[in-house]
């Protein structure tokens, strides 16, 4: 029978200009999500990344570090909005492991029609052809 317990991880989502096509060259490692059994294991990563950093002179190097059961689970904000009788479904996938207080406030106040999310196109007049948000909702997200 498989095992349908959910596994406890360590995760690190690292980016920044530590990953420009420059320092790519030298060090070969992406940026991205990156998951871990120990947290040993995970520092053991990270020492490796600011050795590279310091070797570089650099300090672009940018993390954000969660753990726990939902490290893989992806938040995606979504929407329909209705305009001239037709509906359209846009959506915005924050990442995993996003908090759902996070994802409700940008999707509140950070993404909507004609501001960081174009359902009709970039070039559609949105400010005086205003659209109706017909429904909004988050999945993937946990309070933590």
């Amino acid at each position: 029978m498989e095992n349908t317990q959910p596994k406890y991880e360590y995760h690190l989502l690292t980016w920044g200009g530590f990953y420009n096509e420059e320092y790519l060259k030298i060090h070969n490692i992406q940026s991205g999500d990156y998951y871990f059994d120990t947290s040993e294991e995970r520092q053991a990563f990270i020492n490796r990344l600011y050795s590279f950093e310091s070797q570089l002179g650099t300090n672009g190097l940018v993390m954000t570090l969660t753990e726990g059961y939902c490290c893989r689970t992806r938040t995606v904000i979504h929407r329909v909005i209705e305009w001239d009788g037709k509906t359209y479904y846009t959506q915005y996938d924050m990442g995993v492991n996003y908090p759902m207080d996070a994802a409700q406030y940008h999707l509140e106040y950070k993404w909507y029609p004609g501001f960081n999310d174009y359902p009709l196109g970039e070039d559609f007049d949105y400010d005086n052809n205003p659209v109706q948000i017909i429904r909004e909702w988050i999945t993937g997200a946990f309070t933590f």
